[in-house]
């Protein structure tokens, strides 16, 4: 007959209860590392973040559109143009009676921007009011500066 090589101890009533408590604590961890991933998933998602007004660059002063996100729904320039839009966190879906306007967010925490990604054409872009110094008004001097340069170097 085969002999077993380790011996089964019989469970006592404290290695029982320390092996519940740790599933217990165990799970509770796990619930919390869920619930902590959950909260942090709808904040990221809240319209908050795209809330207030984005102020379209790279046109004339007079052809500016202003576009602005709020609780009551979708304004261009002042004008209500939809009552609801969504937002998954990195792109903001506006529906319209003219289809669907998709804009994603760009540029950084300094300089927050949105991108008109459908339709392409006319192509804008916009940025978050209070963050317009942080955008070159006239992008082609400095276009001219980089290819100069660029001959330069050579």
């Amino acid at each position: 007959m085969n002999k077993p090589r380790y011996r089964h101890y019989p469970s006592t009533s404290k290695q029982i209860l320390l092996q519940t408590v740790f599933w217990l604590v165990l799970a509770f961890l796990a619930l919390i590392f869920s619930m902590l991933i959950y909260f942090s998933y709808q904040d990221y998602t809240h319209p908050k973040h795209v809330y207030g007004s984005w102020i379209e660059i790279g046109t004339p002063p007079h052809l500016t559109e202003v576009l602005t996100f709020n609780e009551q729904g979708v304004f261009r320039n002042e004008r209500l143009i939809s009552t609801q839009f969504g937002f998954d966190g990195r792109s903001i879906e506006v529906t319209t009676g003219s289809g669907i306007t998709i804009y994603q967010l760009s540029g950084t925490q300094k300089s927050p921007q949105l991108r008109r990604i459908e339709p392409l054409i006319p192509h804008q872009r916009f940025i978050r009011e209070g963050y317009e110094h942080t955008m070159s008004t006239d992008p082609t001097p400095t276009r001219r500066s980089a290819v100069s340069e660029h001959f330069r170097e050579q």
